[in-house]
């Protein structure tokens, strides 16, 4: 005779598994046999990709990608002498920029005061279909947040969020009227900073976590309030990158892909309908792992070890 208690137990073991089961389903499908959706957003007689922090690191390899998959572009960075040497490496090492069109502005993005409006001026007539704020950054300085200068700070919250915000503001009716004839997507750089928030990185991991929410704001903007318009929003979960432009490279690593590796992970996730996303499979992990299995206390004493680790090998390379 069958234990009444054992058919309970087989479905409540179903049902406390089902969300793991699902979580892990959702992981492969996302990471390893979904399709790319990135052309979808190949629509209209000329489609434009907008990318901002574009003469370095993930936003050079971002530029790459997106005339690989047919882009046309339009780049950011604050050093013009700089950018032409982008888009002429460009135009030399990716065969398919023949016939595309790239277009740059200048701006600091560190820098208060900008006539945002003025800047986005002549690009009113392109059909963006795809932008990414990437442009951003901190340091490993030592310093605490009370010996850091007022200029500092505001530097630090213009250059990762407030540049992102007042830029998408004067981009928002251009991008509708591109959603006319198919998705627009817009994807803000984030960070696992944002979860975590490191010491000595308070004032990076906020402005990360602004973005955050202001991805789910305005995505939530655009679907349901008088809508759906068209456009989109996503925030890009990102961990450890390794950039020949950073003050001190990190080691490249399985944790730790090139510029060209994570610009190939955004573009395969670019599209997948998701508001909040770790583009790298490992950083997917990474954030997982953290938040359900170490614990706050652990992961930040971990946090705080890597930093100082990192701030040593600053001095060292100085």
């Amino acid at each position: 005779m069958v234990n009444p208690a054992v058919p309970v137990l087989a479905v409540l073991s179903g049902v406390l598994a089902a969300p793991h089961l699902y979580r892990v389903g959702s992981f492969v499908w996302l990471y390893f046999l979904r399709p790319s959706s990135i052309r979808r957003y190949l629509h209209g007689p000329a489609p434009y990709a907008l990318v901002t922090g574009a003469t370095d690191g993930i936003g050079k390899a971002f530029a790459r990608e997106l005339l690989r998959n047919g882009f046309n572009l339009v780049l950011h960075g604050r050093n013009e002498t700089k950018m032409l040497k982008v888009v002429e490496e460009l135009r030399t090492s990716v065969p398919e920029t023949a016939g595309a069109d790239i277009r740059y502005f200048i701006a600091d993005a560190g820098q208060a005061g900008h006539d945002f409006a003025k800047m986005v001026e002549p690009l009113k007539d392109l059909h963006i279909t795809l932008v990414y704020h990437n442009v951003g950054g901190s340091d490993t300085s030592p310093e605490r947040l009370d010996e850091r200068s007022e200029d500092y700070i505001y530097g630090m919250i213009h250059k990762n969020a407030l540049f992102a915000l007042f830029l998408n503001r004067v981009l928002l009716p251009h991008l509708r009227r591109s959603a006319q004839s198919g998705p627009v997507l817009v994807q803000f750089m984030g960070s696992i900073a944002a979860d975590v928030a490191p010491p000595r990185l308070a004032i990076y991991a906020a402005t990360k976590g602004f973005l955050r929410s202001l991805a789910r704001g305005l995505d939530n903007d655009e679907l349901f309030f008088d809508g759906p318009t068209g456009v989109r929003y996503t925030y890009l979960a990102v961990g450890p990158v390794h950039a020949e432009n950073q003050e001190t490279p990190m080691e490249e690593n399985f944790r730790t892909p090139s510029c060209e590796t994570f610009a190939k992970a955004v573009m395969a996730r670019t599209g997948c309908g998701l508001r909040r996303v770790a583009p790298y499979a490992a950083h997917s992990f990474l954030m997982w792992f953290t938040s359900n299995v170490l614990g706050e206390a652990v992961v930040d004493k971990f946090s705080a070890a890597e930093i100082h680790s990192l701030i040593q090998r600053s001095k060292r390379v100085e």
